[in-house]
């Protein structure tokens, strides 16, 4: 586990790099191996193993491959793959989570909005109707997230809570950051470190499902 844990980090350090670099033949070589590898991870830890989750892996990798193109048709399927990758990954976190009332939920959501409202509103003028409905789709997936993720840490305040929250809020920068890049300012640095936090949201989600298994596998077995 330790080596190919060593061998996920190395790559995506190569990926990061290539990244800011624009070299594409290393991000064509080191990306599409990242989740492979993530799910390698998850299958070697896993007390049991969701369907669901590794469903959502899987189309999240198809939408990484679909992004090294550049061709609008290929990055438009990818940008929708990407939003049903989240809301599987979405199911699963409320199923692990179950939170007792709306209430958390509800104002967990608020600052994950008012993030993505900005967000549509700095690159509203630069974007078809096309783009502006996907990204509509993702800034509500991951305010659902966020507001799931927020409420069960206001709610727990465990590690297991932490982890998603963690998770959540990686994954909403990276998100933030791509959008910023690509229809608002042109900054080298903005997609290396967008990559950053796409991997380590990806890493505290792995985590996070781990130990939730875990627990959730410890209350099975006392009842």
């Amino acid at each position: 586990y330790k080596k190919l844990l060593l061998l996920f980090f190395l790559l995506a350090i190569i990926e990061i790099v290539s990244e800011f670099l624009e070299n594409k033949l290393w991000i064509a070589i080191s990306k599409p191996i990242l989740l492979p590898l993530l799910l390698s991870l998850y299958l070697i830890r896993s007390s049991k193993v969701s369907n669901v989750y590794i469903f959502a892996l899987f189309l999240n990798w198809i939408s990484n491959v679909l992004f090294l193109s550049e061709a609008i048709n290929y990055v438009t399927a990818a940008s929708v793959l990407f939003i049903i990758s989240r809301l599987f990954i979405l199911l699963k976190v409320y199923k692990e989570v179950k939170l007792p009332t709306l209430f958390p939920f509800v104002i967990g959501t608020i600052p994950f909005i008012f993030m993505f409202i900005y967000l549509n509103f700095l690159i509203f003028d630069e974007i078809s109707f096309q783009v502006f409905i996907i990204t509509i789709f993702h800034s509500i997936s991951m305010s659902f997230m966020g507001g799931i993720a927020l409420g069960n840490y206001i709610m727990k305040n465990d590690k297991t809570s932490k982890l998603l929250l963690v998770s959540a809020i990686f994954y909403t920068f990276n998100i933030l950051l791509l959008g910023v890049k690509f229809y608002y300012l042109d900054l080298p640095l903005l997609k290396p470190l967008s990559m950053v936090f796409f991997i380590l949201g990806h890493f505290s989600l792995l985590n996070f499902m781990i130990l939730s298994e875990k627990e959730n596998l410890v209350i099975i077995n006392q009842k």
